[in-house]
């Protein structure tokens, strides 16, 4: 990326967007503060509110404080990681949740980056006094996801405290025999379990991507086409209800979720954050529809109130998210993602018009992610995520 320059996410071609990186100059040993260049950030879409409906935004949640420190006494690369509050009573008692998250985020992120990039030292300035680390520890919110990207983590990680700094010595990873070829804190990639969208596991993930990668994607589309009924008892309900243009408030719909559906009052819930892996879920299996302003728990039709301006807003924003989302394939065709997006009245007498917004979407030929992979290396002296098409070449060219 030219010049290391933030670049907005609407900006970049989702397939080929990796994350703003940062270069920190940063003069004298590994113990000097050295300022930190601001991260680069994606932009937030506008949060919009209606009156029964939130539209609400993607967050990334991937803003970097992470930078490469090229001025140090180390041999190994070092990675500054700003200030960090340790020590398992003291995080417990922070009253900030929000810094508390984040300081765990950039600790998880500079472990993963490391890890992918033949090891070397992650740097925090310890934030709270008095700190020690042979009586107080880490933090348990630090630690608990090693089990999750290590088997051994004591066999790649050491931890020192010098004075103010706590640093941490992490190990390249050792790819094995059967797994993934790099370390990935999140995949981002989801499939469809029962009635439930679940993300893959790096390990399931590689298997998963190997099984397209062999059958060289998947040319067929298992739902149905508009007004053809199916042996699925639930998608023909799905499809009739798909097939309608209007509901009278509180009528009865005779589905629940499932394997091909998904249902969302949606009046406290952001649809920008549900939609990736909804999407994502349903077009890694064999597609499936979501339906909003639907009442799962008593299975009525109560829909969301909307200015039809709000609803041509809402379409354009829908149609904005899923054509962000990152996509790899194995096939020749390269096709979009296909899906259907519609909206219905509400009506109940004596009040306003609401809606319901149907959205259906087709199996994919190969793999769709709700984000980037979540997983990190330094190339350039910069701190970089690894795009999607990167992160699964990555793991192909892993062990088989």
């Amino acid at each position: 990326m030219a010049g290391n320059l933030p670049r907005l996410v609407e900006d970049v071609n989702p397939q080929t967007f990796t994350e703003p990186s940062v270069q920190l100059k940063c003069p004298g040993n590994i113990f000097q503060g050295g300022r930190h260049a601001k991260p680069g950030s994606w932009k937030d879409s506008q949060h919009i509110k209606w009156k029964g409906f939130h539209l609400g935004s993607r967050d990334s949640n991937c803003k970097m404080s992470i930078t490469v420190d090229q001025d140090t006494d180390y041999a190994e690369l070092v990675l500054s990681i700003g200030e960090i509050t340790l020590g398992e009573k003291t995080r417990k008692s922070m009253k900030d949740s929000q810094r508390r998250k984040r300081e765990a985020k950039t600790f998880q992120q500079a472990v993963c980056t490391l890890l992918n990039s033949g090891g070397g030292v992650a740097k925090a300035r310890i934030k709270n006094q008095n700190y020690d680390f042979s009586r107080d520890g880490v933090g348990q919110d630090l630690e608990n996801f090693l089990p999750h990207i290590l088997d051994f983590p004591h066999e790649y990680l050491d931890f020192k405290q010098v004075k103010d700094y706590f640093l941490m010595f992490v190990k390249a990873w050792k790819l094995k025999q059967k797994g993934p070829g790099i370390t990935t804190l999140k995949t981002n990639l989801y499939i469809r379990s029962i009635s439930s969208s679940i993300e893959l596991k790096a390990v399931n993930a590689v298997k998963f991507l190997k099984s397209r990668k062999c059958s060289k994607g998947r040319s067929d589309s298992r739902l149905s086409s508009p007004g053809t009924i199916v042996c699925n008892e639930v998608l023909n309900e799905c499809l009739n209800l798909f097939n309608r243009d209007c509901f009278t408030c509180k009528e009865k719909f005779c589905f629940t979720k499932a394997t091909h559906a998904e249902v969302k009052l949606t009046p406290k819930e952001n649809i920008l954050e549900i939609l990736p892996q909804t999407v994502s879920s349903f077009a890694n299996a064999d597609g499936g529809y979501l339906f909003i302003g639907l009442d799962g728990k008593t299975q009525e039709i109560i829909g969301f109130e909307a200015e039809k301006s709000d609803l041509v807003h809402l379409e354009s924003e829908i149609e904005k998210c899923i054509r962000q989302l990152p996509v790899t394939h194995f096939c020749e065709e390269r096709e979009k993602i296909k899906y259907t997006c519609k909206f219905m009245e509400v009506h109940k007498p004596g009040a306003a018009c609401s809606f319901v917004c149907a959205l259906r979407v087709e199996r994919f030929c190969c793999a769709v992610f709700a984000a980037e992979p979540e997983s990190w290396h330094v190339e350039d002296s910069c701190v970089k995520r690894f795009t999607a098409e990167d992160w699964v070449k990555r793991q192909m060219d892993g062990p088989a």
